[in-house]
């Protein structure tokens, strides 16, 4: 299929980014092809290299879409919430409540794509051997240490090595959440209900600061 006649290079990349985020969060990055995403964009595989050079870099642009703004309201939230507890450390609710409402914010934007991104951010979050773009690693890597710090300092009991995997585990959690909510409420036969996303996310944050408040096992460093 080729391009519409009246497309601008603007709204044709737009239209690739669009499709390719469906697609994907559908059916994960290695199971999609460059024609499946140009099918639905109603695009050619030519205007995919023009704008993005290769499929790897299509994902990343994806993902960039993305992660970007939501490190940065991560960090935006932090710093606001060490604002309002400058007499002592963020409580451990607060400081989860900044790590992951970003994402349900971001999805919340436009209801319409709301179980498609979802499901994008799942896999994001869980398809083994992604690796995220190299121009997003720094916000990262930023965002985790401030986290990292603010819970260090909400648990001072807890090792560097506790804190990081309590976090990566809360991570998890959400992750799993986006992608597989509705099985559970297939295997349950509706018993657990079928809470929106805003429920969902109390959920989340009051389960995720039960661990992290739960003593360290063992003795500091050992693991």
């Amino acid at each position: 299929m080729t391009e519409r006649a009246a497309d601008v290079p603007a709204e044709t990349r737009e239209r690739i980014l669009d499709a390719a985020e469906a697609l994907f969060g559908e059916r994960g990055f290695d199971s999609v092809s460059l024609r499946d995403i140009t099918g639905q964009a109603e695009a050619n595989v030519a205007a995919v290299n023009y704008h993005f050079g290769s499929k790897e870099k299509l994902v990343d642009a994806v993902v960039e879409r993305h992660a970007g703004p939501i490190n940065e309201e991560r960090m935006r939230r932090l710093a606001d919430a060490e604002e309002r507890f400058e007499e002592g450390p963020v409580p451990v609710s607060e400081i989860l409540d900044a790590f992951l409402r970003p994402v349900v914010d971001e999805i919340m934007k436009d209801p319409v794509t709301e179980r498609v991104f979802c499901k994008f951010m799942g896999r994001i979050m869980s398809e083994q051997g992604y690796q995220l773009p190299e121009s997003v690693k720094p916000l990262f890597q930023q965002m985790a240490a401030a986290f990292a710090q603010a819970l260090r300092m909400a648990r001072p009991d807890l090792s560097d090595q506790t804190v990081m995997w309590r976090m990566h585990y809360s991570f998890g959690v959400m992750s799993h959440t986006l992608m597989h909510s509705e099985k559970l409420e297939q295997i349950s036969a509706g018993r657990s209900g079928n809470p929106g996303l805003e429920k969902l996310f109390d959920h989340i944050i009051e389960f995720c600061a039960a661990g992290f408040l739960a003593p360290e096992q063992g003795e500091e460093g050992q693991w």
